[in-house]
């Protein structure tokens, strides 16, 4: 499906791309008049013709703006993979010129020659190549530091394989180099307090590093110097982090042991014996996993020789030491089976006889029925052919067929038809193809194959079948693998949550990937971290009360482990799923009175008949807050109720008393302006001790003053005993600002109230501040 790229086949810039459009235009005009003059040329001729027949999509596609970027984007991929391809082919060359244990000057003149390539570029990359064969050397290393020294064959063997000097690879040993086993029974060496490399390895677990190494940022043959600059930078800039989190926890924690560690020779050595040893025992523990009813398969030992390998050991030392563990544990291996021979039957093919039927029975047309037959039909081609349409071409052949009996003209209709149906499906097809293309060369994978599966669902060409169901393969590859490439990248660089989520996508996108073995490893590497993430992110959800999230997290974990982890989420999720049952609880309620509109009192009881029988429910705080709310819905219910029967009753009081603001009473005949309504409808059954009155005064905004205080006892009176009085209810004593302290059993402070009993008789009274009062409040104009 693919084609060439128009930028390349133009030789026009990639990086940056050309955008110019005359230098375009000019461009293609000059590439017709060359390929024109190669057209004709013995070896180039086709592919040249192949060009000239592209120039009106190259036009197309060139000077259109969206067309082009896509082409560009195209033509930048192609030149990658060339330059991938060809540092392929470099790093082969330098390998073998390596063989020799060295490259001298003429070799990387040579290679620059070859590849067209400056001396500098061929340095760079022989410099790759040799770190990457000191990184492979050192893990050849580190693992045989198991025991806690090297054998003097062993660096003999390891040189000898690696085409290197003895010296060099002394150089990078850091432990004891003896000539037998014997001469290591001197050697005290020990590998590091399991209790300090369990520590070591969960804070390394948290941090996403594989070693103490690895953490620093350091090679393992750094010097130790090097190795403690490093972990003293690395603790001093995370101490100073403002947050400490578990990532920065470990992270000081990690660079205190580094410190520790690195501090001198024989404690690096034990750690890097700990390590290698480490190593052997995971090993060890995958070979006595595989040894089922003591047998191991040839695949489960293909896989493990794999694995030691991995961790250093050539393929002979892998299979010797998988071989010798498994003779000291009796396990069998097993022989990998012979490949069966295929019997070639040959099928019988199977003669069909055919009948000649000959002469005789022969029915009889009339001559002129004939002629009048094909006249017919000859004026309906040419109808036919007349046709712009493939659909009303298909209309008359259809209709002839149906309205005339079988025979030669019927026959060749239907041919016609299925030729014009073949076409319509080719066309089709074509188009399909092309539009996939397209889409993947613009990079919308999933655009490309959603048409591509539609069009197989109405398809019924089995060979067109086959072709698409081809490509939906390579779509789909295609995708696995820019999905594995985003997700590696994220594994080491995305925080537990991202990575488990695009680790499951990965997997449930791709349930058959080439990849969806490592994926699956990668999660269960993580289920410690993946906890740590778990843990911190559901102390956020529990302070904001999101349950959902929090059930959610849970059971995603829970799903993928089975551990001591696992099992305390799954008592976290119950409490979780009690509090959704409860929150879901609240919103039937919330509906329910909702539902009652301004019926608040009813509204309330709801709430209240909630709370008496179930008083401790994670969902108590909110009810309080929706009962407080509608209480005081109810008050101010009863307030507007109050002042509406008030403002009723100063009609009778013949303009003396009118509304001055909304809520404000203005007394005409003194100026003072008084509160509408007193403390005993703004807080009805409340008990108003003297200083609660006076805070009660204090914080009153009625009419949008906030200058209000507790009237003078004549000021008081003098509304409610001298005609016409202001309206008053029954009951009722009110505070003034009168008070003074006075002495009996002991001192107390004394209020000049005015109280009455029916509303229309007052009195003033002397009363104890400590007593219940009400408040009607007064200000000055």
């Amino acid at each position: 499906m693919q084609r060439e790229n128009y930028y390349i086949i133009l030789e026009l810039s990639v990086d940056p791309p050309e955008n110019d459009l005359e230098i375009i235009k000019k461009t293609i005009q000059d590439k017709k008049i060359e390929w024109s003059r190669l057209r004709n040329h013995p070896t180039k001729g086709l592919q040249i013709q192949k060009f000239i027949d592209m120039i009106p999509d190259i036009q197309m596609v060139m000077l259109d703006n969206d067309l082009r970027e896509k082409e560009a984007a195209a033509a930048a991929e192609l030149l990658q993979a060339g330059r991938e391809t060809k540092i392929s082919e470099i790093d082969g060359h330098i390998d073998i010129l390596m063989g020799k244990g060295f490259i001298s000057k003429e070799d990387v003149i040579r290679l620059a020659e070859l590849h067209g390539l400056a001396q500098s570029d061929i340095n760079d990359r022989i410099a790759t190549r040799q770190n990457a064969k000191y990184a492979r050397l050192d893990q050849l290393i580190s693992l045989r530091m198991g025991k806690g020294y090297l054998l003097e064959d062993e660096v003999a063997k390891i040189a000898k394989k690696n085409g290197l000097d003895p010296e060099e690879i002394r150089k990078r040993i850091r432990c004891p180099i003896v000539k037998d086993d014997k001469e290591s029974e001197d050697l005290k060496i020990r590998p590091l307090d399991k209790s300090i490399e369990k520590a070591l390895t969960d804070n390394l677990k948290v941090v996403g590093k594989t070693s103490l190494y690895d953490f620093l940022g350091l090679p393992e043959t750094a010097e130790i110097t090097e190795l403690q600059e490093k972990a003293t930078r690395r603790k001093k800039g995370l101490s100073a982090e403002g947050k400490k989190d578990a990532m920065v926890t470990a992270g000081i924690t990690l660079a205190g042991q580094c410190l520790t560690i690195f501090k001198t020779n024989e404690t690096r050595i034990a750690y890097d014996v700990s390590r290698a040893i480490a190593k052997l025992s995971a090993l060890d523990s995958d070979i006595n996993v595989a040894a089922i009813n003591k047998k191991i398969r040839h695949e489960y030992f293909d896989a493990l020789t794999t694995k030691a390998m991995s961790y250093g050991m050539d393929r002979e030392e892998a299979i010797s030491y998988i071989q010798s563990f498994c003779e000291k544990k009796n396990y069998h291996i097993e022989a990998k089976p012979k490949k069966k021979q295929r019997v070639l039957v040959n099928a019988v093919a199977s003669v069909l006889l055919l009948t000649l039927l000959a002469g005789g029975g022969m029915a009889w047309y009339k001559i002129h029925h004939k002629s009048v037959r094909q006249a017919e039909y000859q004026a309906l081609i040419t109808q036919v052919d007349a046709q712009n349409s493939a659909d009303q071409k298909l209309l008359l052949l259809r209709k002839y067929v149906d309205s005339h009996p079988a025979g030669e003209y019927s026959d060749d209709a239907q041919g016609r038809i299925q030729k014009i149906q073949q076409e319509i499906t080719t066309e089709a097809f074509n188009k399909i193809i092309l539009q996939a293309d397209e889409l993947i060369q613009a990079g919308h994978l999933e655009n490309s194959l959603a048409i591509l599966n539609q069009y197989v669902e109405k398809e019924s060409d089995p060979e067109n079948i086959k072709t698409i169901r081809q490509n939906i393969q390579q779509v789909s590859d295609l995708m696995e693998k820019r999905d594995f490439e985003e997700l590696s990248a994220v594994a080491l660089s995305g925080d537990a949550g991202q990575k488990i989520s695009i680790f499951r996508k990965y997997l449930q996108n791709h349930p058959n990937g080439k990849n969806k073995d490592q994926v699956q490893s990668l999660i269960s590497g993580m289920s410690d971290e993946y906890f740590i993430y778990i843990t911190r992110q559901l102390a956020v959800y529990e302070k904001s009360s999101q349950w959902e999230d929090g059930a959610g997290l849970c059971e995603s974990y829970i799903e993928l482990y089975d551990n001591s982890h696992s099992d305390q989420l799954k008592q976290v999720l119950s409490v979780y799923q009690e509090n959704i049952r409860q929150e879901k609880i609240y919103a039937a309620l919330k509906e329910k009175a909702d539902h009652l509109g301004a019926d608040y009192t009813a509204a309330l009881q709801i709430f209240k008949d909630y709370l008496a029988a179930y008083p401790k429910t994670t969902i108590t705080e909110k009810i309080t807050q929706d009962i407080d709310r509608l209480n005081g819905l109810i008050a101010i219910e009863n307030i507007n109720q109050a002042a509406n029967r008030l403002r009723e009753n100063l009609a009778g009081t013949k303009g003396r008393f009118v509304e001055k603001n909304s809520g404000v009473i203005l007394d005409t005949r003194t100026g003072l302006m008084w509160c509408m309504t007193d403390s005993t409808i703004a807080q009805p059954g409340a008990c108003l001790p003297y200083e609660k009155g006076k805070e009660y005064v204090d914080s009153l905004t009625s009419g949008g003053f906030s200058d209000w205080r507790l009237p003078t006892p004549e000021e008081l009176s003098g509304i409610y005993e001298t005609d016409p009085a202001f309206p008053a209810s029954a009951n009722l004593s009110y505070w003034t600002s009168e008070s003074y302290s006075g002495y009996s059993d002991g001192w107390q402070i004394q209020v000049t109230t005015l109280s009455s009993e029916d509303g229309r008789h007052w009195k003033k009274n002397q009363k104890n501040a400590l007593e219940c009062g009400a408040v009607r409040a007064v200000r000055n104009p």
